[in-house]
């Protein structure tokens, strides 16, 4: 599921998908975009927002999903989630 899908769910149920409040998910996301901002840029762009990004990880790290599921969901590559979910962890 994309972000922008998610946000037709009331705060209560964005919870319950995600485990997060909403009001935290974009809180975290703005300071992820912070934390983009300060780095150098190399490489290849993903082909995620960020926002999509945070919400890869945490459907990874709180639903216990594997990766090939993930990959199916987002439409990516089993290696491209498995670098999404390294980047956002390190920020």
């Amino acid at each position: 599921m994309k972000y922008e899908n998610s946000t037709r769910f009331n705060d209560g149920e964005f919870k319950r998908l995600v485990r997060v409040p909403c009001p935290l998910s974009l809180k975290t996301i703005s300071v992820l975009q912070q934390a983009e901002l300060a780095k150098k840029k190399s490489g290849r762009p993903h082909s995620l927002h960020l926002a999509d990004q945070l919400l890869l990880t945490l459907n990874y790290l709180c639903c216990y999903r594997t990766q090939i599921e993930l990959s199916a969901d987002y439409n990516l590559a089993e290696s491209n989630v498995n670098r999404t979910i390294q980047k956002v962890k390190k920020l």
